[in-house]
């Protein structure tokens, strides 16, 4: 439900864009480092590796859902 919000409205929900990577990070992580220290089954090392993937798309898509800077009071 979270990524439609986001997938809806972008620049609103930009807040629940920080939590998605949050999330991505949380995993790659914890499979990423019983991949490297333990065995794990490779099915969730293949989902790790497209998590990376929509982590990317997170950062690229928070990035460009920055407000409208202001260019600072108008002298008229």
């Amino acid at each position: 439900a979270m990524f439609v919000q986001i997938a809806r409205d972008p620049a609103g929900r930009r807040d629940l864009i920080l939590y998605g990577v949050g999330l991505k990070l949380a995993y790659c992580g914890v499979v990423f480092t019983h991949w490297v220290r333990h065995d794990i089954p490779s099915l969730w090392v293949w989902f790790a590796w497209a998590d990376l993937v929509f982590l990317a798309l997170f950062v690229l898509a928070w990035n460009r859902a920055r407000p409208a800077a202001s260019s600072g009071p108008q002298r008229g």
